[in-house]
């Protein structure tokens, strides 16, 4: 299955799964609703309100940093986990006073407070169900990320069933969800023991070291897990503080009736913001992270394109929440909520604008624009707290209705203009300091921010030339994001040597991988190839190097035209002595297009050579030792129908001869030959190309063979 199509399954899981899950609340809400009084349920609901403010604080953004932390250092991030659970440990115990305290000093009448300490235990719920997501997150688990998210709900749904069957009070309704919360809590709180030991089954970090990559690390201070935690905690809070504000302040300036069917608007709309929050928060904020990090162009896009289409499904579905109301509410709620039909009509129109505030303030997310996106939550919901008080003492629960539409249009208003300024001013910075100067050896490119490239060299018994490669990527003008070395099963201390290298280097950019057994380069590169992480992908040979300006050639034109599959160059011999960082600053030229007759035709894009799209279908041959990469190739090409281009300019070098060398694998002119010949064969028995051409190009590759075996004077 290709990258894409995991990614449109684990957007349509987590889509059902928010779906279900406020389909299953709204559930609750309505039979809370028919099953208890206007004034019984605006009491329950109050209670359950500031439960829903409380908890939030319950981790303050651990699991949030913990999403970034482990995409950074991957198995070393545990390291941050003891620290991590005395943090959640002391914020529990804080979150839980306040909600006691709440209930003795701060509700409106003592039968709130008695419910609110009845559900105390569902403070932690949410807070501890978010951590133990995060960690499925990192697993790639996205089903069991879905169960989750409705577990609660439903065993809410179940017990307010069993209650009304019963027609018990809202205080046994009440006592029931507390226990519901225990219960999940204890249950998702196994996920998080097992990030805490280091057992979870990371994706896309290789599989664990022996020794834990951590121990090289410092231990962090519970001052520095404050310090990255505390932005993501403060965003969570504001959150849902502004959605629960004007409930709470109904509940005290308003009657208990008033609450109820401010409530039932609340419940509406509720369901509605699930969808943009599960789609940027789920799938789409890893990625968000990744792409600012690396100045990626699909950050501006994927906010602009966002903003228009998230604006767009909120106006459909604020429709169709206007139509709707006057036949749902009353049918699902009971008559006695008639009253809220205006109040949901009226509220329905925030609906685009939470959904254009939701994708705008994801991209303020990213860097350390995340203060500035609380700075902009925190103006609205302070103006929505004054535009409530205003409007309930005034109008009743209508006024609070058009105080949350004006909260909501100055949120939307703030993320969308602070968004559109610092991704403006982002976009300035490189262009300013790089210019518009063209590529020369007077003039070498300005270094910049890491690119979203994963680099994978595949080692076998290379300690003496795998530094010089390393040393090529690292001196890259653009520097790739990570690089992947593949160690299989080296003799020569090769693989303690990529551990000093890892060391050498800044933490983190070096991850190492370790075979459990020799099975060639192509396994090699395919393992290291499930563990990238970013969306390109380039290969380097252990005895090869690269040019300083290869990568910020390469990647700027692939940048530049997303259509490209696949890139690749010519490579030059260098002496053994000489440096790739001393040859001439190459001419940038356009590249030309590679048409299936010339990929058929010869190989000329050699692993060192090539940067490509990570997300292709096409894998290479672990079958094979020989032509391996050819195989690729032309699954890329014929197969996947991939857009091939080859840079006129040489920018990678290698150091002995390409064909008839005294050693490696491109001294063994015949199986190259063999490869070859068995990789038209095979594509000749699948279809993908036809007999004639199966005929026509095996023939001139044996042509080019015995070339080959003249100039080096050798034919095995």
């Amino acid at each position: 299955m290709t990258q894409r199509r995991r990614d449109a399954w684990a957007a349509s899981l987590l889509s059902v799964s928010a779906l279900g899950s406020a389909g299953l609340a709204f559930a609750v809400q309505a039979m809370l609703a028919r099953s208890l009084s206007s004034s019984a349920y605006g009491q329950f609901a109050a209670a359950l309100a500031v439960v829903t403010i409380i908890a939030p604080a319950v981790g303050f953004g651990v699991p949030s940093f913990w999403l970034k932390a482990y995409g950074t250092e991957g198995w070393a991030a545990t390291r941050w986990m003891e620290v991590s659970v005395r943090f959640i440990a002391r914020s529990a115990l804080v979150c839980l006073a306040a909600a006691a305290l709440w209930a003795w000093l701060g509700t409106a009448d003592t039968h709130t407070g008695q419910l609110l300490l009845s559900m105390l235990p569902v403070v932690l719920t949410q807070g501890v169900i978010e951590m133990a997501s995060a960690k499925l997150q990192l697993e790639e688990k996205f089903g069991r990320v879905a169960m989750w998210q409705a577990l609660q709900h439903a065993g809410r749904l179940m017990l307010v069933l069993l209650c009304w069957r019963l027609g018990s009070n809202s205080e046994s309704i009440a006592l029931g969800f507390g226990c519901i919360g225990a219960i999940v809590t204890l249950g998702a709180w196994r996920s998080v023991i097992v990030l805490r030991l280091g057992a979870a089954e990371l994706v896309g970090h290789g599989p664990k070291p022996v020794a834990a990559s951590g121990v090289d690390l410092p231990t962090p201070s519970s001052a520095e897990l404050w310090r990255n935690v505390m932005p993501f905690g403060v965003s969570s809070l504001l959150f849902y503080a502004y959605a629960q504000s004007g409930l709470v302040i109904v509940s005290h300036l308003g009657t208990s009736p008033d609450v109820g069917i401010y409530s039932v608007a609340v419940t509406i709309l509720s369901a509605l913001y699930l969808l943009p929050t599960v789609l940027f928060q789920k799938l789409l904020m890893p990625r968000l992270h990744r792409w600012a990090a690396s100045g990626d162009e699909r950050l501006e896009r994927m906010y602009r394109g966002g903003n228009k289409w998230m604006f767009g499904t909120g106006v459909v579905l604020a429709g169709m929440a206007i139509l709707l109301a006057p036949v749902l509410v009353p049918l699902v709620f009971g008559r006695q909520y008639g009253q809220s039909v205006n109040v949901v009509m009226l509220m329905a129109l925030s609906t685009p604008f939470r959904f254009l505030t939701v994708s705008a303030s994801s991209v303020m997310t990213t860097r350390n624009l995340i203060r500035v996106r609380n700075c902009c939550a925190t103006i609205a919901l302070l103006f929505s707290v004054v535009a409530t008080v205003i409007g309930v003492s005034v109008a009743g629960i209508m006024g609070a209705a058009v105080a949350s539409v004006s909260g909501e249009i100055v949120w939307a208003v703030l993320s969308v203009l602070c968004a559109r300024h610092f991704l403006a001013a982002t976009r300035r910075k490189p262009e300013s300091a790089a210019g518009n100067q063209p590529f020369s050896q007077d003039t070498p490119l300005l270094r910049s921010r890491p690119i979203p490239v994963s680099v994978i060299i595949p080692c076998f018994n290379c300690r003496d030339t795998v530094g010089r490669a390393v040393q090529s990527v690292f001196q890259q003008t653009t520097r790739p994001q990570e690089l992947i070395l593949v160690d299989d099963c080296s003799t020569d201390g090769t693989r303690e040597l990529l551990g000093e290298l890892a060391n050498q280097y800044p933490a983190n950019w070096i991850r190492v991988i370790l075979q459990p057994r020799n099975a060639g380069p192509g396994a090699a590169r395919n393992a290291a190839w499930a563990a990238a992480t970013m969306p390109y992908i380039a290969f380097l040979d252990s005895d090869d190097s690269w040019h300083p300006a290869k990568m910020a050639i390469q990647y700027g034109w692939m940048q530049a035209h997303p259509e490209a599959t696949i890139t690749g160059h010519p490579v030059a011999q260098l002496d053994p002595g000489e440096r790739a960082d001393g040859q001439p600053w190459p001419e940038v030229c356009a590249p030309r297009p590679m048409s299936r007759r010339r990929i058929l035709f010869s190989n000329r894009f050699t692993p060192s050579s090539i940067l490509m799209r990570t997300d292709v279908g096409a894998r290479f041959d672990e079958a094979k030792r020989y032509a391996e990469d050819y195989f690729m190739l032309l699954e890329v090409v014929l197969v996947d129908g991939g857009q091939a281009y080859l840079l006129p300019s040489p920018l990678s070098y290698v150091y002995k001869a390409q064909f008839g060398a005294e050693t490696g694998l491109s001294a063994q002119l015949w199986k190259i030959q063999k490869g070859e010949q068995d990789n038209y064969l095979g594509f000749r028995q699948r279809g993908v190309i036809s007999p004639v051409e199966w005929l026509c190009f095996s023939l001139l590759s044996a042509a080019k063979y015995f070339r080959r075996c003249l100039l080096s004077r050798r034919f095995t």
